[in-house]
């Protein structure tokens, strides 16, 4: 298991082997070890800064995404969101870089494809990638800079931390109210059902671990003071972990790195690793938490039981109880899922449901969604452990886990150093050695060789070990209807009590405060001090990726790794009836969980992981660059290694022809409590996006079809399905047989079509008489009057009606606004996305996230579809948001104030994404999805390198100015603003 004593297997890495010789010093850092990781094309480098005893962490390799993150250990000392405000806070003006949030300032001054900062349970960590060596530098700069000489001033820590303001920062007769983006952020957290479950269990099973995000019960009993000493105590070179990945020259990163920490001495490292509660025996709490509107009253229970399994740094016995993990849970073949899931004992599995290997210790977790009764799932829970050691384990199932690992190490991603560091900095962070993450190779070896000797007995020896018989921690929640009544009466209490301490002079320096923190954010900075990129580095031209195309095939040859990638897809306009038009997306995740007449789903399922890197369906709605008409497509993909192709086009005649509804039709009903349960937490999880899909589906036939899919229409239409489940005959009438009639029309042989990725003519040439024969089993349909995709009617406005409330019960609200703009070919396109970029970072951050409280907020234009709109995330206060939005185009008539290097900022920001680093398998799939071919892509990047200020002038006027947007706010309602006759409601 010495690895990294092997000989490099390439000219490249024997380069890095003999430039970073062990026990060498380099500018001030001594090399400790040296991998070289062929399978993967990269070398680890481990080093200590020798004065301060900083870690530094660098992967070689030849991919140009490189990759930046300084980490520092932080166990949070309570409850009150300290490291999580900091980190925040200190990218809120440095010493270097004197100005007000360089962090988001840099955001449109610099070409990277990634930045951020994130809070985790005992640590926080500050990543980017760019593909830019000047801009790496620059970032690079910045980043270090916030972190060790940040300026933490108070007005900052009041702005994002938390704040006693007026309601109207203007009249101090305005009622005393808590302000603050992380504050609003974490009652946004907690109206998510799947966070406060999982918050609440890890409080519960590791008490000393406390809430680093912060509890809004606690977060306003933070100073100030605290904030300060917490990063005296913690950002400190000796307490940080730095990392570099891509081909950049580690040489200058630490050069730059030894200088930078050149004041500092060496302290002791915070080497303090947090524990669980010693489980010596069986331990139960209950406590309840957030009701769920898509599920029965009786069904509003979430519970979970966890064994302690370990530590994470026994490397190879996590390893394999990541296995067990997978075998026990994983799938529709594992043993709990059938047992729990599918008999209907829960909807789902909880959040804390897998193995936790990320703290001090290993977690096995095993809990369920949606049931009555708590004891029924311990009961089941252990019967069926048990079980488990008299039954023979599926070799099938082991061998399809380990060629799943091996395919991702295969499979080439673009943002492949961000999700190493994201695998290596938990435990890193925690004293374990990161070259544990790259052993890959030995690991396997390891395993083949003693499942080869022990069998099943490998996996079961560790149950017994740390499973039967031993004590568990269950942990319940009950959803409570008094809930977030609850939780808003504490925050009243709260806030009274502080506010009734309060004498007239300390009203004074609130309302002086207010007016102070108001005026600094209207404030006109020079941020000169600040590196910048210029416009002038874009290159003019575009990466074009030639795209081969043969009647229905089309094809791309490049450097795959061994791996072909396969995409289909089928024009279903005018063949899909209208009362079956709604079920398309049941329709299609029911091909991936149900089975054939002759064979079970679990074992399709298990083919697909035994050959294969994965297979998917999808209904896809786009717009045409041309026209902006709306593409109704039905997708299907999967992948696999060049010698397996066969297999992913016979698991496609499987799950696409031959799915049986009827004879699986109890696996419908698992699937649809599944979806509606799941529900709730992603409308909590991204609310912004339901209230623009649902603003845009009344300007766009497009966006309309996209919200019966995918929106608050398709949640409202799966929980009218789930009331249907009980009742068998309206069951197979309303749900089975209309499934079964809508499997006649979707696998028309006359329209479909493919995209090949893969690395050979010779492996195209094999690749197309396989899909030959899959074309062979599917069918001709006619046009026989199904829904006319064109004319899809949008959704319609009740009159006088602009806004829409979506009422759930949350602690904030997201909101959404949106107009419509032009196709995408359209001169006016380019425009449009560059003044929204405009608008999100020279206007609408101030006042949405700076000002407001929200946690983000922007505009957005859609270049495909041609709708712009505008957001709010986690906002205390929505109605202020849509006014702010409604007058964008008059605060950019009437206010003048932005110059060329604005516009150039705004520029360099869409470039991030348009110029983002795209894998192998991605390169020419845009024309294939979406009818973009280079030429228009040369088009539009030429357009939006050449829009000027008076374009932006100009489409302000033509788009905004005095338009009616259509609004939608996701959230609880607002006494007095969101009813009607001017507001429409949708209640849950």
């Amino acid at each position: 298991m010495l690895r990294f004593q092997r000989l490099a297997s390439s000219y490249a890495q024997a380069q890095v082997l003999r430039k970073y010789p062990v026990g060498g010093i380099l500018h001030g850092y001594e090399v400790r070890r040296v991998l070289p990781v062929p399978e993967l094309m990269l070398t680890a480098v481990d080093l200590v800064h020798k004065q301060t005893g900083s870690e530094h962490l660098h992967i070689d390799s030849a991919d140009k995404n490189n990759t930046f993150s300084i980490s520092f250990k932080t166990n949070p000392p309570d409850c009150t969101g300290v490291p999580h405000i900091l980190e925040h806070t200190t990218l809120c003006g440095s010493q270097k870089y004197p100005v007000r949030d360089p962090f988001f300032k840099m955001l449109n001054r610099s070409l990277s494809n990634f930045m951020n900062a994130m809070t985790a349970h005992d640590y926080t960590f500050f990543p980017f990638s760019t593909t830019n060596e000047t801009d790496f530098k620059n970032l690079r700069d910045v980043y270090i800079d916030a972190t060790l000489n940040p300026l933490l001033k108070i007005e900052d820590f009041f702005q994002e931390g938390w704040r006693l303001e007026h309601s109207d920062v203007t009249d101090p007769k305005s009622p005393i109210e808590f302000k603050g983006v992380v504050y609003n952020e974490m009652k946004g957290q907690i109206s998510n059902a799947n966070y406060y479950f999982w918050n609440k269990f890890q409080e519960s099973i590791y008490p000393s671990l406390n809430n680093s995000g912060g509890d809004p019960s606690k977060i306003t009993n933070l100073t100030y003071e605290n904030l300060v000493d917490f990063h005296s105590k913690n950002y400190h070179p000796s307490n940080s972990r730095t990392y570099t990945y891509g081909n950049l020259p580690l040489e200058d990163t630490l050069q730059f790195l030894n200088k930078k920490f050149a004041g500092y001495g060496k302290r002791n490292r915070n080497k303090s690793v947090l524990k669980p509660i010693s489980l010596d025996s069986i331990t139960t709490i209950e406590t309840t938490g957030q009701i769920d509107p898509m599920l029965p009253l009786d069904k509003q229970t979430k519970s979970s039981m966890t064994w302690l399994c370990g530590s994470p740094d026994n490397f190879y016995e996590t390893f394999l109880l990541g296995i067990i993990g997978n075998l026990l849970l994983d799938g529709h073949s594992s043993t709990l899922y059938k047992k729990l899931i599918e008999t209907g004992l829960g909807t789902d599995f909880s959040v804390n449901t897998g193995m936790e290997t990320t703290t001090e210790s290993n977690f096995f977790t095993v809990g369920l969604n949606g049931i009555s009764d708590a004891a029924v799932l311990k009961d089941e829970v252990l019967k069926t452990l048990k079980l488990i050691l008299d039954e023979p384990i599926n070799n099938n199932r082991v061998e399809a886990i380990i060629q799943q690992l091996e395919l991702s190490k295969k499979d080439q991603k673009s943002e492949f150093g961000l999700l190493l560091l994201y695998s290596i900095i938990p435990g890193w962070s925690n004293a374990r050695d990161p070259f544990n993450n790259l052993l890959f190779e030995e690991t396997i070896a390891r395993f083949r060789e003693d499942w080869d000797k022990k069998g099943n007995e490998l996996f079961k020896d560790i149950i017994r070990k740390y499973i039967i018989d031993k004590p568990y921690f269950q942990f319940t929640m009950k959803g409570s209807e008094n809930f977030s009544a609850e939780l808003e009466k504490e925050e009243a209490e709260r806030l009274k009590a502080k506010v009734t301490r309060l004498d007239e002079d300390d009203k004074k320096i609130i309302f002086k405060r207010g007016a102070h923190l108001q005026a600094l954010q209207n404030e006109k900075e020079d941020i000169s001090c600040l590196p910048s990129l210029k416009v002038e580095e874009i290159p003019r031209t575009s990466d074009v990726y030639p795209v081969v195309s043969d009647s229905n095939i089309k094809h791309r040859i490049t450097e795959t790794n061994g791996i072909t990638y396969l995409r289909g897809k089928i024009n279903l306009d005018k063949k899909i009836p209208e009362h079956l038009f709604p079920l398309l997306p049941l329709f299609s995740d029911c091909l991936t969980h149900l089975g054939t007449k002759t064979e079970e789903y679990s074992k399709i399922e298990e083919a697909m992981k035994l050959y294969t890197g994965g297979i998917s369906t999808h209904v896809d709605v786009g717009s045409d660059p041309i026209t902006s008409h709306p593409n109704l497509l039905f997708r299907f993909d999967g992948w696999a290694l060049n010698s397996k192709t066969d297999k992913v086009t016979e698991i496609w005649e499987k799950l696409l022809v031959n799915t049986d509804f009827k004879q699986n039709s109890e696996k419908i009903k698992v699937l649809i409590k599944s979806m509606v349960s799941s529900n709730t937490s992603s409308i909590a999880e991204s609310g912004h996006s339901f209230a623009r899909s649902y603003s845009s589906a009344h300007l766009s036939t497009t966006r309309a079809i996209n919200e019966v899919f995918h929106g608050i229409s398709q949640v409202q239409l799966l929980n009218k399905l789930a009331m249907t489940l009980e009742n068998e005959e309206l069951f197979q009438t309303e749900i089975v047989d209309k499934l079964v009639e809508l499997q006649k029309y979707m696998m028309d042989s006359n329209e479909v079509q493919f995209f090949v990725t893969t690395d050979s003519i010779q492996q195209v040439a094999k690749v197309k008489q396989e899909l030959d024969t899959f074309v062979g089993s599917l069918s001709p349909i006619e046009k026989n009057g199904g829904v006319n995709i064109e004319s899809y009617p949008k959704l319609a406005q009740k009159p006088g009606v602009m806004s829409t409330l979506i009422n759930f019960p949350f602690q904030v609200h997201y909101s959404g606004s949106s107009l419509p703009g032009v196709p995408y070919t359209h001169n006016d396109g380019a425009p449009l996305q560059v003044l929204s970029s405009m608008l999100t970072y020279k206007y609408l951050h101030k006042e949405i996230r700076e000002k407001g409280g929200a946690y983000g907020g922007g505009a957005t234009y859609s270049a495909l579809d041609g709708i712009f709109s505008f957001y709010s995330y986690r906002d205390p206060d929505p109605i202020r948001s849509l006014e702010t939005f409604h007058n964008c185009g008059q605060y950019v008539l009437e206010n003048l104030k932005w110059d060329t290097a604005d516009l150039n900022e705004a520029k360099l920001t869409l470039f991030q994404q348009v110029d983002a680093p795209i894998s192998r398998k991605s390169e020419g799939t845009i024309y294939f999805h979406s009818g973009v071919t280079d030429e228009m892509r040369q088009k539009r990047r030429e357009q939006l390198l050449d829009t000027s200020l008076i374009d932006i002038h100009r489409v302000a006027e033509k788009y905004l100015l005095n338009k009616k947007p259509i609004n939608a706010v996701v959230g609880p309602e607002i006494e007095g603003k969101t009813v009607p006759p001017t507001w429409d409601v949708i209640n849950f």
